[in-house]
């Protein structure tokens, strides 16, 4: 009986002890993924190889800001600039072709929702493209789980 009761009332404390996911997420890991699948995506569907990626560092206070990371200087041989948002001009200007992100991300332990917001010539909304990951416990990862992409007209 004792037995029973000790099993009783430690195995909860044994089930409930253990986690199911990571402590601490590690962004830089998880955006770095997240702009990879971008790039890999862009390609196949565009056609676009892109030599550099300018992403807004925006800080405004609100939830979807730019995380204070350090991302990669390469990601899928594509070149990462984080830029603030007033110097996007200046490089718009200096050349429209270049390609500016705002890039929107929410992640937490069970899954990540990212929103490439992209823009060209003279800051043109050129598409969108919506990554989404399921956190798979047994890899200790994420996965993509389901990618959206949204061209031109928006309005549909």
């Amino acid at each position: 009986m004792k037995k029973l009761l000790i099993f009783i009332f430690l195995f909860p404390l044994f089930i409930f002890g253990q986690t199911k996911f990571p402590p601490k997420i590690d962004l830089t890991k998880v955006y770095t993924q997240a702009i990879g699948d971008f790039i890999k995506a862009a390609n196949k569907k565009n056609g676009s190889n892109f030599d550099t990626l300018y992403f807004a560092k925006r800080k405004t206070g609100q939830p979807d800001d730019f995380p204070g990371i350090e991302l990669p200087k390469k990601i899928q041989n594509t070149e990462i600039l984080l830029i603030k948002p007033e110097l996007a001009v200046i490089t718009q200007k200096a050349r429209e072709s270049r390609i500016y992100i705002n890039l929107m991300g929410w992640v937490n332990k069970e899954n990540a929702e990212f929103i490439f917001v992209v823009f060209s010539k003279s800051f043109a909304h050129q598409y969108d493209y919506t990554l989404n990951y399921k956190y798979n416990t047994k890899l200790k990862e994420f996965e993509l789980e389901k990618l959206q992409f949204k061209g031109p007209p928006f309005d549909k």
